[in-house]
């Protein structure tokens, strides 16, 4: 998505910036001139202490994506999503995360079935975009562990570049 609408923000660096960490991390914009995750308003000078940016510069930044009528229709309709890579293992899930070879076709649905071929249930997929992620990667997390074997098979299907357990 980040492709589609980059251009926009081409003669301002830093209003790029914090327009891709907006929609990395599903932080909206609202009507008011608002950031929010969500319900939760968030400071413009947090994200501007994160970014090192001026503050003034994250307000502009949304002024700008209000007035854009692609860019508000995106910006004002974002939404934070949990991720359980890191926390599934915790609860007993299984957490693996793929890199795909670059643009590489059906890959989730070939590992899909591979999993569902086992009776695994297969609880969340999260797949990176690779124009916001430069390793993007396809983080799938299942009901339980996967197996060793199904690791080395799903290793060798077509499009796998690798495979993180977690």
């Amino acid at each position: 998505m980040w492709g589609k609408i980059e251009h926009y923000f081409d003669e301002y660096p830093v209003r790029k910036q914090i327009a891709k960490t907006l929609l990395k991390y599903g932080l909206k914009v609202s009507e008011d001139l608002k950031i929010k995750a969500g319900d939760i308003e968030v400071p413009y000078t947090k994200i501007a202490k994160a970014l090192d940016v001026d503050r003034r510069v994250v307000k502009e930044t949304v002024g700008m994506i209000l007035k854009i009528p692609e860019l508000r229709d995106i910006y004002m309709n974002l939404e934070p999503t949990v991720h359980m890579k890191y926390v599934g293992r915790h609860v007993g899930y299984g957490v693996i995360d793929i890199e795909p070879e670059p643009r590489a076709v059906g890959i989730l649905a070939k590992i899909a079935q591979k999993i569902a071929e086992r009776d695994i249930n297969i609880v969340q997929v999260v797949a990176e975009d690779p124009e916001l992620y430069p390793e993007a990667t396809l983080t799938i997390i299942t009901e339980k562990p996967i197996p060793g074997d199904l690791i080395n098979e799903l290793s060798k299907l077509e499009g796998v570049k690798r495979i993180s357990i977690y």
